[in-house]
């Protein structure tokens, strides 16, 4: 922040004679038209309706420079319209603020901050891709010339190799950080790190020959990015070879840091492996839990081996155990002989309950507040009784009922 004090004073108490801005305001007005150029203008947006000023732009703190005359547009803008704050984040401000860029686009012009790139197109570049380039040249403000020696830039063939693997290229070097720039992206994307995750100097920029000798991928990407490219990326020789006059560091399978595209291809990649892993094994019947439940420890440590039945042909370990006592346990439960059937006791069903025929199914069903008997017991036995009559008949055999309906009292 301390270095944009230099270009304050150029334009402070000419928009802003009542309250001068201080240089953590300027730095956040910065970081919001960066903010605000990456959203309305970037990659991820169709048909944006302005090319992103280069990254560089913001980089020159000198008295005068660039970004001076960045900020001093955008404070005459922003009293010309008589706002109290910028506010780059609101929806409804929108057309205004891309207004806005436009105006200080016409100013870096008119200081000669800003030039658009004059392109000549060698004659080997095929009819077709050339057709291509020419329409994004002229969609990013920038010309195609037929006269060499006017060009600024001299574009050339796609080399058939070209680097494959994401390397990156330390530009400077500040206290105990680290800008690194990443191979075939913009200058908007580099990235600050802790030196001691790269173990390289940054150095100086080599003096650039002029015009530049770049291959045709310099442009696609422009169209890509919505952002002019840096041009010792694609740099070639006069063999029409890439040529690189500063280390490359490329990156391992190993790196200590990564390309934003690199970390967002490696999120996506561990949630696509947690959505394959395997999903829990289906409850097993309450027999087969008894089989196995001595085989579940050693099956969830060691997994199923491929191609194994596991009926067949894994052994039973608990074959010679004893089968574990039944639940519920059953008793004998003596009814006395003499029963009022006129009562509401058991034989009255409970609301929300069913009562099964006892003479068309072989296992009987009583429902007692919702919950149903288990005992395959009970279907064996039934009741004979006349509702007309005031005694049932004698009881000539035993009933067997569950212990946990031993609260039922006969002798109501």
């Amino acid at each position: 922040m301390s270095v944009i004090d230099r270009g304050t004073a150029l334009f402070a108490f000419q928009y802003v004679q009542a309250d001068a801005p201080t240089n953590k305001t300027l730095a956040g007005l910065v970081v919001q038209l960066l903010q605000f150029q990456e959203d309305a203008f970037g990659k991820h947006v169709a048909n944006p309706a302005f090319t992103k000023f280069p990254a560089k732009c913001f980089m020159d703190f000198k008295a005068g420079g660039t970004l001076c005359h960045i900020l001093g547009a955008a404070y005459k803008y922003k009293n010309e319209q008589g706002w109290r704050r910028f506010d780059l984040q609101n929806p409804s401000r929108m057309d205004r603020n891309v207004e806005m860029f436009m105006n200080i686009e016409k100013t870096l012009v008119q200081n000669n901050c800003l030039s658009r790139p004059i392109i000549y197109l060698v004659p080997d570049i095929e009819l077709k891709l050339a057709n291509k380039l020419k329409d994004i040249v002229k969609r990013h403000q920038g010309t195609v010339t037929d006269d060499k020696s006017k060009a600024t830039h001299h574009v050339y063939p796609i080399p058939t190799s070209l680097d494959e693997e994401e390397w990156l290229r330390p530009v400077m070097k500040k206290d105990k950080q680290v800008l690194v720039h990443w191979g075939c992206h913009p200058d908007s994307y580099d990235t600050w790190i802790h030196a001691g995750d790269i173990d390289a100097e940054a150095e100086e920029p080599p003096i650039p020959e002029k015009p530049w000798k770049i291959h045709a991928k310099w442009i696609l990407d422009t169209d890509i990015f919505n952002e002019w490219m840096n041009e010792e990326d694609y740099e070639v020789d006069e063999n029409k070879k890439p040529v690189s006059f500063r280390q490359r560091i490329y990156m391992k399978n190993e790196e200590p840091v990564r390309s934003p595209e690199r970390r967002d291809r490696k999120a996506t990649a561990g949630a696509r492996k947690r959505r394959h892993s395997p999903s829990p094994p289906p409850p097993s019947t309450p027999v087969e839990s008894r089989k196995k439940a001595g085989k579940k420890g050693q099956a969830g440590l060691y997994g199923k081996r491929r191609g194994q039945k596991e009926d067949d042909e894994q052994e039973d370990l608990t074959k010679d155990m004893e089968d574990p006592t039944p639940v519920p346990n059953i008793e004998e439960v003596v009814l006395p002989k003499n029963v009022n059937p006129k009562k509401d006791s058991e034989n009255t069903p409970v609301k929300g309950g069913t009562v099964a025929d006892l003479d068309e199914q072989d296992e009987e069903t009583v429902a007692t507040g919702g919950k149903e008997d288990e005992d395959p017991n009970k279907g064996d036995q039934s009741r004979s009784m006349d509702t007309g009559e005031d005694n049932v008949t004698e009881q000539t055999n035993h009933i067997i009922i569950p212990s946990y309906a031993s609260w039922f009292d006969y002798n109501w």
